[in-house]
């Protein structure tokens, strides 16, 4: 299994594609602007995307993600209650519509999900949304907008909550093992131990 990382658009955020050699199937983990840089990477490879996890809604982690299914019928992917972030300028802060995009599968705290033998744990994790997640693999974490490296997400936005999101952080992910890599909606990538040692929200 290969993982490969993009940093898209005018807030550069970081898409994730997980795809496996052998079968050509690939997973993209949320579809912000400049999305044509994922699909010709997935024609030049002849891999075939097949699900589109997201994170959370945000206008910046999703602008591309009706292109995204259009040009490949690709599954959409996301918790339950976030579901209506989706469609909705005021919670998904585009303040303006975004083309109308439906969900596919909807997903629970600790739900597991086979992906060409590879498991993916969900991890719900609210406080930045209200149905943000992180998915877990056996040695990394794509967070999206939950956890930074040094820093947290904003809670200040519709349905976010500073305790909430902290509380999450601290039961659900600082007692994950320290040597696990944790890619994050922007910015660099970091671990849970140097986290745990030297984020000033955690310590």
């Amino acid at each position: 299994m290969k993982f490969r990382s993009f940093s898209l658009g005018d807030m550069a955020v970081n898409a994730y594609l997980l795809f496996d050699e052998e079968s050509k199937g690939a997973a993209l983990f949320d579809a912000p602007m400049e999305a044509e840089d994922v699909l010709g990477f997935l024609r030049e490879n002849g891999l075939t995307l097949e699900y589109i996890f997201l994170t959370h809604a945000h206008f910046d982690h999703i602008w591309a993600l009706d292109a995204v299914k259009s040009a490949t019928g690709a599954k959409v992917v996301v918790h339950r209650l976030e579901e209506k972030y989706l469609n909705d300028s005021s919670l998904n802060l585009s303040y303006m519509p975004l083309p109308t995009v439906s969900a596919d599968i909807l997903l629970e705290d600790g739900d597991t999900i086979d992906f060409h033998g590879t498991e993916i744990r969900v991890i719900h994790t609210p406080g930045h949304t209200e149905g943000g997640v992180c998915y877990l693999f056996d040695v990394f974490l794509v967070c999206g907008d939950t956890l930074f490296k040094g820093a947290i997400g904003r809670f200040d936005f519709p349905g976010g909550d500073y305790k909430t999101e902290i509380r999450s952080i601290k039961e659900k992910l600082m007692v994950l093992p320290d040597s696990l890599n944790v890619y994050p909606g922007h910015g660099a990538a970091t671990t849970i131990g140097d986290e745990r040692k030297e984020n000033p929200y955690l310590i």
